[in-house]
């Protein structure tokens, strides 16, 4: 039966790829890691690694080992975090990541309401774009995030609950033109300068894909990561911004501007992103139920 603790010393190994870095990070020494892999790989018959006095390689063998082993180790770390989770001592702690045009329709029920019931909470929020929270959420520096939600590729290995539905509009200066207009065709975006999401955004993949299926070179000034910031630019400089909006939502930050929708409507699902397998502590599962109840009332029906 394979030992969990020369798991956790070639896990070390694997991942540092060095045996004297694999030792300072589990605070244990280097011949008592060596001693463990040597009688692993004597139990076992294989030889798992070539070492030379720099680094360390995984033989082809060793590699289709780890891939299991890392599965191993991860269900360990799930279940003592579930096991913590539902114990009475459980700590009450969320990492959470939020879409930045979410931000004010659910983070003041969360902290007026969701948190008064929840004493002790506390929540790590984190701003961002989709492709920055899929990042986090698949590195388990999330523990989920609600934003808009990836496709194809990007979706593999997620966990996705689609909640609303956004669509992408043109943000105008009320002197503008093509304020005048009802819908903005995207031909008429050409030669204008423009305020785009950044670069990590559902929404500046989608205007990416558009423009260049319609042979436009867009005029893009700044890439913005906060809509303020786009917003007083419209408003100083006579930009044009590109913002979404999630339906039944008002768009944020922008009083006293005109929003117009593209003529032919881009839209994109929005909803919960966690990592597929990976146990979700009690309180999140809990925020979910809590906005889906709470907040979609103002949203769409789920997609």
């Amino acid at each position: 039966m394979l030992d969990l603790k020369r798991m956790w010393y070639l896990e070390a190994v694997y991942r540092c790829k060095n045996f004297t870095k694999a030792s300072e990070m589990l605070h244990v020494s280097q011949p008592a890691i060596s001693n463990a892999i040597n009688a692993l790989e004597s139990e076992l018959n294989i030889k798992l690694m070539v070492r030379n006095s720099k680094n360390v390689t995984f033989t082809y063998e060793g590699e289709q080992i780890m891939e299991r082993v890392t599965k191993i180790l991860d269900l360990c770390n799930e279940t003592e975090i579930m096991i913590k989770d539902l114990s009475t001592s459980a700590s009450k702690r969320l990492r959470f990541g939020i879409s930045y045009a979410m931000t004010r329709q659910i983070m003041p029920a969360v902290f007026s309401k969701f948190m008064e019931i929840h004493p002790g909470l506390q929540i790590s929020w984190d701003e961002g774009s989709m492709y920055k929270h899929v990042d986090m959420v698949r590195e388990k520096r999330l523990d989920m995030a609600y934003n808009a939600l990836p496709k194809g590729e990007a979706a593999e290995g997620l966990r996705l609950i689609p909640v609303s539905v956004a669509e992408i509009y043109v943000v105008l200066h009320p002197d503008s033109p093509l304020a005048q207009m009802d819908r903005i065709p995207l031909q008429a975006l050409s030669n204008e300068l423009l305020v785009m999401m950044d670069k990590q955004s559902r929404v500046c993949e989608l205007m990416d894909a558009e423009f260049k299926k319609q042979g436009i070179d867009p005029r893009i000034v700044f890439n913005y990561s906060q809509i303020a910031c786009m917003s007083d630019m419209v408003r100083t400089s006579g930009y044009i911004g590109i913002l979404s909006v999630a339906n039944g939502e008002e768009a944020i930050g922008c009083d006293g501007l005109i929003l117009r929708p593209l003529w032919v409507p881009l839209t994109f699902d929005m909803g919960f992103i966690l990592r597929e397998g990976d146990y979700l502590p009690k309180i999140g599962r809990e925020l979910i139920q809590f906005i889906l109840k709470t907040v979609k009332s103002d949203l769409s029906e789920i997609v």
